[in-house]
């Protein structure tokens, strides 16, 4: 494959951050072209008070001064907080420069380039709030995302892949995460707090169940993990964005494909497929698991609305989509007790069972036929499809389009159903895989008794809030919020309005408490030994419970879920003896 490249000049400028002319606490101040300002990284520990540091100055500048005070070896701060800043004025040549300088705490990452849907080669300076100086790269760089890549989305998301001097794959490792050469820049454009994504896959770490193949890859992670930075985009500052690595077979620690030589005839040569990983990126009856479509084209990047994502055509050609496939036709053809008793099969149920009711939660409207991540952790052993989490900017009160003002659309309100969004919003209600599984009462019963497990931790209300707002904190104390406010506010993207983020993130947490009351009450909704649903816990409900074991049939009134009274996803005797234990304890 070919890379355009950037211009020599480009290859070749002088680094963004040199027109500062000194370095303070071992860090260079980066120059805003749009403010005419300078900002700043320093230790997020000395925000809050003030800040002493030594200070270097270029050769060739004969004076600095820092609010009025001659520098030369030693400056002090006298605070250090977000909406402060310092007159800086230097004397280079006879020329006399002035302006100011402000603070942040988190790493500035400065790109210089002009990109498209395809990779250019353009430098990277990441400056870290550690005195340790700029850390410059090369990388490959493209835009990414579909809806966030409009002709009028000016704040848009990235690919990056690092490179070496040899135009080679350089594995790099930031915030003590992975090492690999791919990362991506998430711009949370559709979002109007900017982080929904970030925190909600923060959400699905602390409890999403590991896939089945966790025995023989311990370290595999269905979600990405990142950092806020603050990025320059060619000398002008453009906005905080999370710094994530990339959801892809390595992250997911799928097996590689081998190449299967054969000596005598290379041209016969083959590929033993191993792991396998799908993206759905458009809405169509195969993503929703409705139709099987068309035997899959093996030498085509998508089939029917998934999108390949390992292992790539460039590496492996023709591809083998065979394991997706079957597994949609599966569910589109199969009948009820073929699905209910084969179903775990082709798909690792415990994660299903912690995504469905995740998608619940966060109210993950586009999630359910788009950003669906399906992953096969070695087809040559088991051909069951495991889900990863991605692209969870339209949640928790969010709408992907501006509908009813403010991307907050009376439908995606936190007392209504998924299965109630209409199907111009949200095709949650037509997913059949998820439709046939909730039909299913064990694995409904999963579902419930999973939510009521998180509900006394993860999923308290008072702790969800505080996870939102600890983010929020966090970049409204470095100034972060106050300035993607400015840059972004009144743009295209969202409709010339202003981004109000004091007012959305009051919006967001009254959503996440409501949401969790209405998930008590109705979705979730659980009375542990109300077996014939009147209400109340008696006797009438040990003989509705035996009759519905001696029968294997539940009458009208029969409920489920409340039958599984100790909550091990079965209904059985056992829950008889808990049932009684219950009455005769209260």
């Amino acid at each position: 494959m070919k890379w355009r490249y950037l211009s020599a000049f480009g290859l070749l400028c002088i680094s963004l951050s040199a027109m500062a002319q000194l370095t303070i606490g071992g860090t260079r101040p980066i120059y805003d072209s749009r403010t005419k300002t300078y900002m700043l990284t320093v230790p997020e520990t000395v925000f809050g008070g003030a800040y002493q540091a030594p200070v270097v100055i270029d050769s060739g500048v004969t004076s600095v001064k820092i609010d009025g005070h001659e520098v030369t070896s030693q400056v002090t701060f006298p605070l250090v907080v977000a909406d402060t800043s310092y007159t800086f004025v230097f004397k280079k040549d006879s020329r006399l420069t002035q302006s100011t300088i402000h603070f942040t705490y988190l790493p500035i990452m400065c790109i210089t380039g002009t990109f498209s849907n395809s990779y250019v080669v353009a430098p990277v300076e990441i400056t870290f709030p550690d005195g340790q100086g700029v850390q410059s790269y090369r990388a490959r760089i493209k835009q990414a995302g579909t809806s966030t890549n409009l002709q009028w989305i000016y704040k848009r998301n990235y690919h990056v892949k690092f490179i070496d001097d040899n135009d080679e794959k350089m594995d790099v490792s930031f915030f003590g995460l992975r090492n690999d050469n791919h990362w991506r820049l998430d711009a949370g454009t559709r979002d109007m707090i900017r982080f929904r994504n970030y925190a909600a896959n923060g959400l699905w770490a602390d409890f999403g169940t590991k896939s089945y193949y966790a025995d023989k890859q311990s370290k595999a992670l269905s979600y990405v993990r990142g950092s806020h930075v603050e990025v320059f985009m060619n000398g002008a500052y453009h906005g905080f964005y999370n710094f994530h690595e990339f959801l892809d077979r390595k992250q997911m620690k799928l097996k590689k494909y081998e190449e299967v030589i054969d000596e005598d005839n290379p041209e016969q040569s083959s590929v033993q497929f191993h792991g396998m990983m799908w993206k759905g990126a458009d809405c169509t009856p195969q993503t929703l698991f409705m139709l099987s479509g068309n035997v899959p084209d093996n030498t085509k990047e998508r089939w029917c609305g998934y999108e390949l994502e390992y292992p790539e055509l460039d590496d492996v050609f023709p591809t083998d989509y065979s394991v997706l496939y079957n597994a949609v036709k599966f569910v589109a053809r199969s009948n009820d007790y073929n699905f209910n008793r084969q179903v775990g099969d082709y798909f690792d149920l415990p994660v299903v069972a912690d995504y469905l009711m995740f998608l619940h939660v966060v109210f993950g409207i586009d999630n359910a036929d788009n950003n669906m991540v399906l992953a096969c952790y070695d087809q040559a052993v088991d051909k069951k499809i495991t889900f990863a989490v991605w692209d969870l900017d339209a949640t928790v009160g969010q709408h992907y389009l501006d509908i009813d003002g403010y991307y907050h659309a009376d439908e995606i309100q936190p007392e209504n159903e998924l299965e109630d969004v209409p199907n111009n919003m949200c095709m949650f209600k037509s997913n059949k895989l998820f439709n046939r599984l909730k039909a299913i009462p064990q694995f409904y019963r999963m579902v419930v008794n999973r939510y009521w497990q998180l509900r006394e931790n993860v999923l308290d209300p008072d702790s969800l809030v505080e996870r939102y707002q600890a983010i929020y904190r966090r970049l409204d104390a470095c100034g972060a919020l106050d300035r993607e406010s400015q840059r972004w506010s009144g743009t295209d993207e969202i409709d010339y309005r202003t981004l109000d983020f004091p007012a959305e993130l009051e919006y967001l947490c009254d959503w996440l408490r409501r949401r969790i009351a209405y998930l008590d009450t109705h979705t979730f909704a659980c009375r542990r030994g109300d077996v014939n649903d009147d209400g109340k816990v008696g006797i009438d409900d040990i003989t509705a419970l035996i009759n519905y074991l001696l029968a294997g049939a539940p009458t009208d009134d029969f409920n489920d879920i409340n039958a599984d009274v100790d909550a091990d996803n079965l209904v059985n005797i056992s829950d008889v003896t808990s049932l009684i234990n219950l009455l005769l304890s209260s």
